[in-house]
């Protein structure tokens, strides 16, 4: 399994959460050495001058960088001129499975953003949702958030996203590779955690903190996303892909397949049929 798609099932198991949201200049005294917040940050600067420090980097940042600074790491910031910062920032969270995202992954602390006009919108979205009183507005403020998240991941070279464990991540890879070698098997908790060496109880607590959701549902899930590949590109009948899959009761296969898909094995590959034609 490489780099990218292990990153990829990461990040499409990201929950966040919003604390709080602000344009606004800096004072004359913003200033705080040394200290490690158990949230992390956005700065993306409008204009000014200031310096930051994460972890043992220091940097001066401008206007098109977009800066990350990530809970659990020790940073320190201050004016430097008579022009302190003009900036807009966040407060939140990133988690995968309950865990810190920048426990797993360590990410530049900065990118240089190739569209700023589009960071200044959504950071005034997430603005103005944070400040509405609607009930659906923390959810928009949210799936902002994500949005913001995105554009920073994809003004990143991703070589530079680095593991932090990296014999959690070797694990992880293996058990992943496993599984979609074996999609079409039967693969059960007791043959993955023999992978990973682990009881099969604290596997799955493993599993669950690292990937989000327990390793069952993960399997089921590549196990239909397969069944639609085969009921798109092939003429197999609907029992022929069911047992290619390794389910022996064709019921349950299209009871399971409906839950994840909000359709049929038959009504799934006529849409798919209608599309193609």
């Amino acid at each position: 399994m490489n780099h990218q798609t292990l990153l990829t099932n990461y990040l499409s198991n990201l929950q966040v959460e919003l604390y709080m949201v602000n344009y606004n200049r800096c004072d004359s005294d913003w200033r705080d050495l040394d200290y490690t917040p158990d949230y992390s940050k956005f700065y993306w600067i409008s204009e000014g001058e200031g310096w930051l420090k994460i972890g043992d980097q220091e940097y001066y940042p401008v206007p098109g960088q977009l800066f990350l600074m990530p809970e659990g790491v020790t940073q320190s910031y201050s004016v430097i001129s008579d022009q302190p910062f003009l900036k807009y920032w966040c407060h939140f969270s990133a988690k995968v499975g309950g865990i810190n995202l920048f426990q797993i992954l360590k990410f530049p602390h900065f990118c240089t953003i190739e569209h700023p006009e589009l960071v200044n919108e959504i950071f005034n979205q997430i603005l103005l949702y944070a400040r509405s009183g609607e009930v659906y507005a923390h959810m928009m403020a949210k799936s902002k958030l994500m949005e913001l998240i995105t554009h920073y991941l994809m003004n990143l070279d991703l070589e530079q996203i680095t593991y932090l464990n990296i014999p959690v991540m070797e694990k992880m890879s293996a058990i992943l590779t496993y599984i979609d070698a074996h999609i079409e098997e039967n693969i059960t908790v007791q043959d993955l955690a023999q992978i990973a060496y682990m009881h099969p109880n604290y596997f799955i607590r493993f599993f669950k903190q690292q990937v989000g959701i327990p390793p069952i549902h993960y399997i089921t899930g590549k196990k239909v996303n397969r069944a639609k590949e085969l009921l798109s590109c092939t003429p197999n009948t609907i029992t022929m892909i069911a047992e290619h899959l390794g389910f022996r009761d064709l019921y349950y296969f299209s009871r399971l397949f409906k839950k994840h898909t909000g359709l049929t094995p038959t009504e799934f590959r006529k849409q798919t049929t209608r599309l193609v034609t």
